[in-house]
């Protein structure tokens, strides 16, 4: 039996909708309830959250963590494509190694890094015998940013190895034929062409260290600064429960990483008209 993409959607509708509705169910009726409270006048728990600064503190260090870990990881994982189209006779093993750590994120990264870099890590050690890595500490901002970044990285590998390998040679040899400079010719030509497709992974990595979860719990706990731990604490309630605060933080979340994404590929698409 040949699957037309009819047969194709007939088949996945039924898991969709059950996947819809296991996500949206729960926090449509949750924050439809959050809303009615908020419009009927009584304690609205968004104004609460916007007058907490720990709340806000974790949103404003959640952006800041998932950018610079998207720029790091979209630079290094933009030059590591480029190395592998030069040299493809590297690019198999090194999609199998991409394809792993884009996997290893969460308990076994933060597992790694402690017995690395932690305070009785074993680089930590060696480092601090050396006089370096005095005032190191896994659970800070910079431990979090090198963990995003780690598993950043191969994602950002495995996103950008398709649109390099897309460009085609005989531009930079023609380039090259003219006298322009390899430098020259990546500026006008190469990421002009590679702009929508790094909107589109910048995207992808941003919500993808923004929604992180396993990693920083796994680091720090529940006091990770991150907004991610703030959602699981309010739900689970270390000291109690707060399911409203658990929305709220659950909506700004989602309009975060829906603006994001969203905004990528309208910009991409605009560049892709437009090439």
């Amino acid at each position: 039996m040949q699957l037309t993409p009819a047969r194709a959607w007939a088949t996945a509708t039924p898991l969709l909708a059950l996947l819809l509705a296991a996500l949206l169910l729960p926090l449509g009726w949750r924050s439809v309830a959050l809303l009615q409270a908020c419009v009927s006048g009584s304690d609205c728990v968004l104004r609460e959250l916007w007058a907490d600064r720990f709340y806000l503190d974790a949103l404003l260090r959640t952006v800041a963590l998932s950018a610079a870990s998207t720029l790091l990881g979209l630079a290094l994982g933009l030059g590591a494509a480029l190395h592998l189209a030069a040299h493809p006779r590297w690019e198999r093993p090194v999609a199998v190694l991409a394809g792993l750590g884009a996997n290893f994120a969460g308990v076994p990264l933060a597992l790694a890094l402690t017995l690395l870099l932690g305070s009785q890590g074993v680089l930590t050690l060696l480092g601090r015998q050396a006089g370096l890595l005095q005032g190191w500490d896994l659970n800070s901002d910079a431990g979090l940013l090198l963990a995003f970044t780690l598993f950043q990285l191969p994602l950002a590998l495995v996103l950008l190895m398709a649109p390099v390998r897309l460009l085609d040679p005989a531009l930079a040899e023609a380039a090259a034929t003219l006298g322009a400079r390899p430098a020259h010719f990546w500026r006008r030509v190469g990421l002009p062409l590679l702009a929508p497709s790094l909107v589109e992974t910048a995207a992808l990595l941003f919500a993808n260290a923004a929604a992180a979860y396993a990693t920083p719990f796994a680091l720090a706990g529940t006091a990770s600064p991150v907004l991610a731990v703030r959602i699981a604490s309010a739900v689970s309630g270390d000291i109690f429960a707060q399911p409203e605060l658990a929305t709220a933080l659950s909506l700004v979340m989602a309009a975060l990483l829906l603006l994001v994404i969203v905004g990528a590929r309208l910009l991409a698409a605009r560049w892709r008209h437009a090439a």
